[in-house]
């Protein structure tokens, strides 16, 4: 579940390539959605060329403002084990098999490091302009304007969200809260469970993140957004 914004919605095209979407830039994913933005196909003539297709598919396909499951896709669809002869994949292949590199999902400040690590640059190719992704280090040569506005954020595959901030523990992702633990004033000790976070029909638990008391509990059925303070917990 990835409650938020599509900031960008960018599909693949080409031959044989086909998306089927229910959403586009700017749309506002609920936590009542179901998880499903949009349904890619890849046909070809041959096994080999449906995967070389995917794959480039795969690595066009640009959705940013929340996390998404492309870059395990990417992954997939490149490993030995899924393009071979024969194919090895098993129902507990990621679990016991599956060599996981996909990076988490970056913070804003931390996917801005990462921009500013690359710079784009406009290329003229048979006719036609194409936009290239290259690190700074190579772009030198080839300087492209600054930015007028801020940099703006790269989305990755995965998820991570910092929860606690001090006193306080936060929300990891937009939900409604739907059970409540604890009671006002209460002392709870380090991981005893306070509230309970519902989105996309999947339950959150979130747990004390220190020992204290708890002040400004939320009622339940209260929806929160990513980020939000659920309690503060102090000595």
């Amino acid at each position: 579940p990835a409650p938020g914004t599509v900031t960008t919605f960018a599909p693949p095209t080409g031959p044989g390539v086909r998306l089927d979407a229910g959403v586009e830039s700017g749309s506002v994913i609920g936590p009542a959605w179901d998880s499903l933005l949009a349904k890619l196909i890849v046909t070809g003539a041959t096994r080999e060329q449906a995967l070389q297709r995917a794959a480039r598919a795969l690595a066009e396909f640009r959705v940013e403002g929340m996390a998404t499951a492309i870059p395990f896709h990417r992954a997939v669809v490149t490993d030995p084990a899924f393009t071979t002869d024969p194919f090895t994949i098993h129902t507990r292949w990621i679990e016991t098999e599956f060599t996981n590199t996909v990076e988490p999902f970056g913070t804003p400040a931390e996917e801005a490091d990462a921009e500013a690590a690359r710079q784009r640059i406009v290329v003229e190719v048979g006719g036609q302009r194409l936009e290239v992704v290259l690190p700074s280090f190579l772009a030198l040569a080839h300087p492209a304007p600054a930015p007028a506005g801020p940099v703006r954020s790269r989305s990755r595959g995965g998820a991570r969200t910092r929860t606690v901030s001090g006193d306080t523990l936060a929300s990891p992702m937009q939900g409604t809260v739907v059970k409540v633990a604890v009671e006002e004033g209460q002392v709870v000790e380090e991981g005893d469970l306070v509230v309970v976070l519902e989105a996309m029909k999947m339950e959150q638990p979130l747990t004390a993140h220190r020992s204290g008391t708890v002040r400004g509990l939320p009622a339940p059925g209260v929806t929160v957004g990513t980020g939000a303070a659920i309690c503060e917990i102090k000595d």
